[in-house]
Formats: C-alpha cells, sequence, structure tokens
C-alpha cells in the first residue's frame, strides 16, 4: 500500500512542477501581451501614495517593466530609473525559479539519476 501511495505521491509532485514551469512561462508573456498604453490609463494602486501623496521608490516599475518588454528603454527610464537594476534582477530571478523547477521535474521523473530508454 505505501509503495501506490509513493507513486502517486511522485506523479502529483511532477504535475505541480510542470505546472510551476508553465506558470512561469506565462508571466513574461503576459507583459508581452498587456500594451504599457494600458497600464497607463489605469490608476496607480500605490498604498504609499494614496495615503503621503508622493511617489515610493517602486512607483512606476510595472510600467517601467512593460516598456522594457515592448522594447521602450527611454520610458522605462522615465517611469522609475531603478529599472536598471531591478529588471536584470527580475530576469535572474525568473530564469532560477524555472531552471529550479525543471531540475525538480527532472529528478522527480528519474529519481536514480539513469537514463531511461
Amino acid at each position: 500500500m505505501d509503495i501506490h501511495w509513493s507513486k502517486d505521491n511522485k506523479r502529483h509532485e511532477a504535475l505541480k512542477s510542470r505546472g510551476k514551469v508553465g506558470l512561469y512561462a506565462l508571466l513574461p508573456l503576459g507583459f508581452l501581451c498587456v500594451p504599457t498604453s494600458w497600464l497607463e490609463s489605469r490608476r496607480s494602486i500605490c498604498l504609499i501614495r494614496h495615503v503621503f501623496g508622493r511617489p515610493c521608490p517602486g512607483c512606476g516599475m510595472t510600467r517601467a517593466i512593460s516598456c522594457v518588454f515592448h522594447g521602450n528603454f527611454m520610458r522605462a527610464w522615465q517611469y522609475n530609473k531603478l529599472v536598471v537594476l531591478v529588471f536584470p534582477l527580475l530576469c535572474y530571478t525568473w530564469f532560477r525559479a524555472v531552471s529550479t523547477e525543471y531540475k525538480k521535474n527532472a529528478s522527480i521523473k528519474n529519481p536514480m539519476g539513469t537514463r531511461t530508454l
């Protein structure tokens, strides 16, 4: 009985890992599909800006990242100058998360590290 549960658990973990990789792949596509003009036409949701009336260091970052995804680097710089630091860190974090989940999925599929034919 314990062996059956173990197989189901491994299958569940593999599906969960594939789902995470799929979600990670959809995140950049979301930025590519949503035009920056749509983000510009919306009101800011920054709590600090609404409470204190002043922009926080992160204000405009979503719009700036959207501009980078669409190739408009000057506009991204105008929205938030920290985009030159945040975007590379975001990319690094994204690649790291995808590779971790991919490796995790590979180890679940092949736990002994042997090749399957």
